[in-house]
């Protein structure tokens, strides 16, 4: 049999929407409804496909099937998963019976819940790192010899049923109790039910291993979750024109001090980074504590604003709408009345003052609703103002306060330095409690000072710096903020003074005229 391609005749052959439903119902098939109904379903909708004993040999042309949730590609001559990324709602996929020899190609399958891949070549389990979803999964039959690659599917939280059945690691002695000892989470193995008597007993088997093999789990777990946690508050602080300011100290206060770093061996020269730290961490936390509270605030106005200029382009819809259905019943009592007698001429002028009279309604309520929305922005604009203006005060104030600590903190740098030198000329040249490279720095005065005031300057600049990046970023987010509330009103009004133009002057003019020509025919 020559080996098959998958095309769009083979795929509408294979589409049978009717027979799935009849499948999963136990309905009577109807065959030429079922025919009738594969062959006008658009790709789109398809669901399920089936292409079973099809001696299908690559995988290929499904592009326009991103909504199927299963594929059944089993019994074919498939030597390679490709060509699946597009598919991301697919659930089931069943490649059993192939010639597959590595898993691959299943990065973008992230609802995958069922997967099979029993009786192909693979000798290796990998592949799957983004099916977090995955349910079911057969690897039997296949020419895995490692049994620790079964290792690779311990973090799968949710996989609950595996079939490991015909690989060659499965003769080991220990096979089935090592599964059910490291998949924590499977309670099906090899199309059996797992009890937990037999768990527990091949925990124990394995029972040291297990255990520091939890215990590393546990600290990863906590790990994660710390970084999570350090990630969104960096997150929470960026978006409130904080950035980095969990780590201002150290990237602004002690990196960068060179030759400085070199004295910090001796207690001397730590104490005054200590008092330093001790003064700007409180300023700190109630400078951030105080920018976030402000930050809420501003969120709440902006929803605020956000709804009440929803509110009001609702209520000048519902107040368009209400006119146009007026001109829609005077319409349409205009030409029954004109059917009953009146004067043709006289229904078209009718319409055309009514439509004249639509024309400058429509219009008064969009200028007034114009007016409206600029007003509700400006006065938006104007809260936020002030809350931004608090903000960036709140700033100023606090790294002036870290600016104070800095020159104090250099003055105990200049007087610890002072004392260093006096004790090192004192005992000649050597200074217990300091480094080698310590005393390297500080066995010259002019190189010590000219380190410690290098130092000072290189921290004032970096606060500096710091400070503006603050400013800006609060400036740009606020400009950033009523600048889209500008451009998205601009563009709304532009956008309904084009709906108003051609729903009167264009689309209701032709009917007018339509009308008006039909007259004249019957006159």
């Amino acid at each position: 049999m020559e080996p098959t391609v998958i095309d769009e005749e083979l795929c509408r052959r294979c589409i049978s929407v009717r027979r799935t439903a009849a499948q999963q119902t136990g309905e009577p098939q109807d065959t030429q409804k079922t025919k009738e109904t594969a062959s006008s379903t658009p790709f789109t909708e398809v669901s399920c496909l089936i292409f079973s004993f099809k001696n299908v040999l690559k995988i290929d042309n499904l592009i326009g099937f991103e909504r199927l949730v299963k594929l059944q590609l089993d019994n074919n001559i498939i030597e390679k998963i490709e060509n699946l990324a597009h598919l991301s709602s697919l659930e089931w996929l069943d490649l059993s019976f192939n010639n597959i020899s590595e898993i691959s190609g299943l990065e973008s399958l992230t609802s995958l819940t069922n997967l099979s891949l029993f009786s192909n070549r693979i000798t290796h389990i990998g592949g799957m790192d983004a099916l977090t979803k995955l349910q079911l999964l057969s690897l039997g039959n296949n020419l895995v010899r490692n049994l620790d690659s079964i290792m690779y599917l311990r973090p799968f939280a949710q996989l609950q049923a595996v079939n490991f059945v015909g690989n060659p690691f499965c003769q080991e002695s220990e096979y089935r109790a090592y599964v059910l000892a490291h998949l924590k989470h499977v309670k099906y193995l090899d199309y059996r039910l797992v009890d937990e008597a037999t768990v527990q007993n091949a925990r124990e088997l394995f029972q040291e291993a297990l255990l520091d093999m939890e215990e590393n789990e546990a600290a990863q777990e906590a790990q994660v979750e710390v970084d999570a946690t350090k990630a969104e508050r960096k997150a929470l602080l960026k978006a409130a024109s904080l950035p980095d300011m969990d780590t201002l100290f150290e990237d602004v206060m002690t990196k960068g001090d060179g030759e400085v770093v070199k004295l910090r061996s001796h207690p001397l020269m730590m104490e005054p980074l200590t008092a330093l730290q001790e003064g700007a961490d409180p300023a700190m936390e109630e400078f951030v504590a105080a920018a976030l509270e402000l930050h809420t605030t501003k969120q709440q106005e902006h929803v605020q604003f956000v709804t009440a200029l929803g509110e009001a382009k609702e209520k000048n819809g519902g107040e368009s709408k209400a006119e146009i259905a007026k001109y829609k019943a005077l319409k349409k009592r205009a030409l029954n009345e004109g059917s009953g007698g009146e004067q043709p001429q006289a229904v078209v002028q009718t319409l055309k003052d009514a439509n004249a009279a639509l024309y400058e309604k429509l219009m008064d309520l969009e200028m007034g609703a114009a007016e409206r929305y600029v007003e509700t922005i400006s006065a938006f604009e104007t809260a936020y103002d002030g809350l931004s203006k608090h903000t960036l005060e709140s700033s100023t104030n606090f790294f002036q306060r870290l600016r104070d600590l800095e020159s104090a903190y250099h003055e105990r740098l200049l007087a610890a330095g002072a004392e260093v030198l006096e004790k090192m000329s004192a005992n000649g040249g050597e200074m217990e409690g300091l480094s080698e490279e310590g005393k390297m720095v500080a066995q010259d005065k002019d190189t010590l000072f000219g380190a410690l005031n290098t130092a000072h300057d290189a921290r004032i600049t970096r606060l500096d710096a710091k400070e503006d990046e603050v400013r800006i970023s609060e400036e740009r987010l606020f400009g950033k903020i009523v600048l889209k509330a500008l451009d998205e009103e601009y563009l709304r009004n532009r956008t309904r003074v084009t709906e108003i133009w051609n729903l009167v002057n264009v689309v209701q003019a032709e009917e007018l005229a339509k009308l008006g020509a039909s007259n004249r025919d019957e006159e």
